[in-house]
């Protein structure tokens, strides 16, 4: 039937170098030609009609062969428009719906869209939309799956791609109702070379505003890329091929094109702060596949390095607001599976020091605000593998964490140390480290005082190690160093700042620190006064006799005169209710020592009168075997 009519309404190629190419008709003869071009699409339609109850499934229908020959006759470079605005007006009233596509035809359509009039593609993207590619794609759900059906997901979502970047958005595109099939599709088949060639092609052919954008269009681009990738629904039901790494460049896509529209002035802080908190909720709903928990731990880490890209490319107040804005999604709603990676993409991948600081502190702060520490994340275990601080950057890490008052990242850092290296040495330079911090700290809320109750237990447990060693030539600089805390730890516990000219005449402001942490603080300033009765002495055992110092017994007095102190009433309080509590629990003991003492006595006697008692029977007994009862002497 082509041949038949090929005279008509085909181009045909010519002896004449001139002229090489003859068209079937006349621009002027349009509208004569449109009915010839009519009559064979309906011949078509009929020849479809026919057998298309006589196919068997994988038969190529009358469609096929015609769209086939569509794309060998009629898109060359130079087909006159005039030519193809009649072939596609009378072509497009077939029953595409009824096309069966395969790879042969999907690498046509390719072809066309490399090389032929920009008419010619558009016209097949508006057919191929009317296929329902979900029952196209059914073959790819069987458990033998064969490649061609992989094959064949993959050109879908190039379709969908090459479609979409298209002025087709207006609400009668076919385009919307192909995308809208995105959600049925099986792009867990999806692998990732092919994704990232997706990816690649989005980055040069969209504009990156295609992330803000609000139409209809843009949004069910994204959706497909999401789903594609393994953010969507179909990740609970089935194993995407490369999830992570298809996870991975989506989120690469997504930052690269708020990065470039953040260079360019054309978003928002507010904007940016809302599309990252996006990436990190597609990072929530994450679920590697990986069973390892290495592995998964890896797998959440990179998708996390991925975002915290876009910190490192803003600038310094964008960056700025972004980490706040990070930081309070850490609080709300990071968990232990997420906080632990977050932790060591943050030393990984952050350039900037101060966010790698005070990302680190509140990812350790909510792991252990959300109770991170029970089942399978237990203790500080995961946090001191988690935690990688760069080797280039310890010093300028160590003394940003001090300035931004990070004292949980600081103290994990002690801990690594201890456990890098468990000489005694080693614990020797880490409490001289230790100590040179807690005089360089001061705390600047409730939080910071109990983070710091960490560092003074660390401290007290070096310098009982460094005790039970009984070394008298290393005693003097073990007094100098205790002393030295003592002091930082009377300073805490004074009422008033000691700094500038009225804090050395006792005229200081108000201490900001809280009444219960200066009795603590002023506590254990007095119990270290008491261990060490001079200069070059320290109370080593505990029975020893104390020798109070003046210094001593002055700080003993003051603690004693603190009930009385105003500003210490409320804790008076509380002290005796707990002092009550604990004199409850002392009476319980008490009486329950005091009973088991007489019950211990009374069985004991009783034990003591039965053993004499059978002791004096069975003497009785062996004297009475050898009593002689004869009254004749022998």
């Amino acid at each position: 039937m082509a041949k038949l009519f090929e005279p008509w309404i085909l181009v045909l190629d010519t002896d004449n170098t001139s002229h090489p190419h003859c068209s079937p008709w006349l621009e002027s003869d349009a509208a004569a030609a449109a009915s010839l071009v009519s009559l064979y699409a309906r011949l078509m339609e009929t020849m479809h009609e026919k057998f298309k109850d006589c196919l068997l499934p994988g038969q190529r229908g009358a469609l096929w062969f015609h769209l086939m020959h569509y794309c060998e006759t009629c898109t060359s470079p130079k087909m006159p428009e005039y030519l193809l605005y009649t072939y596609h007006t009378e072509y497009s009233r077939l029953p595409w719906k009824d096309l069966h596509p395969d790879q042969t035809l999907m690498n046509q359509f390719f072809n066309v869209e490399r090389g032929s009039p920009k008419s010619c593609f558009l016209f097949m993207g508006e057919l191929l939309c009317e296929v329902n590619w979900v029952s196209v794609l059914s073959d790819s759900l069987s458990p033998q799956l064969s490649p061609s059906a992989q094959t064949m997901v993959v050109s879908v979502l190039y379709l969908m791609v090459f479609l979409a970047k298209e002025d087709l958005s207006k609400p009668e595109s076919s385009v919307l109702s192909l995308l809208d099939q995105s959600a049925s599709l099986p792009w867990h088949l999806v692998d990732f070379p092919s994704y990232q060639n997706v990816t690649r092609y989005v980055s040069t052919h969209y504009p990156a505003s295609l992330v803000l954008s609000h139409d209809t269009s843009s949004q069910h681009v994204i959706r497909l890329l999401r789903m594609a990738a393994g953010f969507g629904p179909t990740t609970q039901m089935l194993h995407h091929k490369d999830m992570t790494l298809k996870c991975q460049a989506f989120l690469h896509l997504t930052v690269q094109f708020l990065t470039s529209l953040d260079q360019n002035g054309n978003i928002s802080l507010a904007s940016l702060e809302t599309e990252m908190e996006k990436l990190l909720e597609y990072i929530v709903i994450f679920n590697p596949p990986e069973t390892d928990l290495q592995q998964r731990h890896m797998a959440t880490c990179s998708l996390f390095a991925e975002m915290l890209t876009l910190l490192n490319e803003a600038g310094i107040s964008t960056a700025e607001g972004l980490g706040t804005k990070l930081h309070s999604w850490v609080e709300k709603r990071a968990r232990g599976p997420l906080v632990l990676p977050l932790l060591t993409a943050a030393c990984r991948c952050l350039a900037s020091v101060r966010h790698m600081t005070r990302t680190t502190e509140a990812c350790i702060l909510s792991y252990f605000t959300d109770g991170g520490c029970a089942d399978q994340y237990s203790g500080w275990g995961p946090i001191l593998v988690s935690l990688q601080v760069p080797e280039l950057t310890v010093e300028d890490f160590i003394q940003e964490s001090l300035n931004l008052g990070s004292y949980l990242t600081l103290y994990v850092y002690i801990l690594q140390r201890l456990n890098l290296e468990q000489t005694l040495l080693n614990e020797k330079k880490t409490l001289v480290l230790l100590n040179t911090w807690i005089s360089q700290v001061f705390p600047s809320g409730p939080a910071d005082e109990a983070k710091l109750f960490l560092w003074w237990h660390k401290f007290l447990e070096l310098v009982q190690i460094q005790v039970d060693q009984e070394d008298t030539s290393a005693l003097d600089t073990l007094i100098l160093t205790l002393m030295a805390f003592q002091n930082r730890l009377a300073q805490l516990g004074e009422e008033r700042l000691n700094s500038g000219i009225l804090g050395a005449i006792g005229l200081g402001r108000k201490s900001p620190l809280s009444s219960s942490f200066r009795v603590v603080a002023r506590s254990m300033s007095t119990f270290l006064l008491v261990q060490v009765p001079s200069e070059n002495q320290l109370r080593l055992h505990p029975g020893t006799e104390l020798q109070l110092s003046a210094k001593a017994q002055q700080a003993l007095s003051v603690l004693e005169q603190m009930p009385s102190n105003k500003q210490y009433s409320e804790l008076h309080v509380s002290s005796l209710q707990i002092q009550a509590l604990l004199r409850a629990f002392e009476a319980r003991d008490r009486n329950l020592q005091e009973s088991n003492y007489e019950r211990v006595n009374l069985w004991s006697c009783t034990n003591l009168v039965v053993m004499v008692i059978v002791s004096g029977v069975q003497v009785y007994l062996l004297r009475s075997l050898f009593d002689d009862k004869r009254k004749t002497c022998t």
